[in-house]
């Protein structure tokens, strides 16, 4: 019997723009990192892999320019410059939180390319300019913005991680054959089902914040 299906046409080299691979591997990476590659993120676009090297010369191109659009995505508040440092301070920390969390497949990579490309940078110096009016400056300021973004890297892994199908059930299960013979961890067993939750973010971060006047 003959087969007369057609055979699958590639897109030209030439047909093809930065935005279209990135969106492409965008997608190929919220289904799981692991899973990007070259040629995975050619076949989602119907072209060879050869065709994607005219754009990005490296697969680590090809992410360091996707992580750096996902950071590019960053919303600020308004900023007068007369505002309270420590409310501008923890605006900014919950939303560089908001934007690992809607992209959590970015979350791990972001940790191994902290800087990516040239939109890493606005999200530093918004925040120096934050703690300058604080009266922070130098390795003050440096070593409070990366406690900050040390945090958020953190717990982004932790509410990622507690929103995986049956976290909640396997850590209660967890608990109770673990923690009748710790009585410290047994008194706070509810509470610690809760780690990672939003509640706890704002609890840390106001702490975190109370070295800022």
């Amino acid at each position: 019997m003959t087969d007369t299906t057609s055979p699958r046409t590639r897109r030209r080299r030439n047909s093809l723009t930065d935005d279209e691979i990135l969106d492409a591997a965008e997608v190929v990476a919220a289904g799981g990192f692991a899973a990007l590659t070259m040629r995975a993120v050619a076949d989602a676009l119907g072209a060879s892999p050869m065709a994607l090297y005219r754009y990005f010369a490296t697969k680590d191109e090809l992410v360091d320019a996707l992580l750096d659009r996902v950071l590019g995505r960053i919303e600020f508040g308004d900023e007068s410059g007369d505002g309270d440092p420590r409310a501008d301070l923890d605006d900014f920390a919950h939303r560089h939180l908001a934007l690992l969390l809607a992209h959590p497949w970015a979350v791990a990579p972001l940790v191994a390319h902290p800087l990516p490309g040239p939109n890493a940078f606005p999200i530093g110096e918004r925040a120096l300019a934050i703690l300058e009016r604080a009266g922070l400056t130098g390795d003050d300021a440096v070593a409070l913005f990366s406690g900050i973004l040390a945090l958020n890297y953190g717990w982004a892994s932790f509410a990622i991680s507690r929103d995986e199908p049956d976290a909640a059930s396997s850590m209660a299960r967890l608990f109770a054959t673990t923690a009748p013979g710790l009585p410290r961890t047994a008194a706070v067993a509810v509470e610690m089902q809760r780690y990672g939750s939003d509640e706890h973010y704002d609890r840390v971060i106001a702490r975190l914040l109370d070295t800022v006047g």
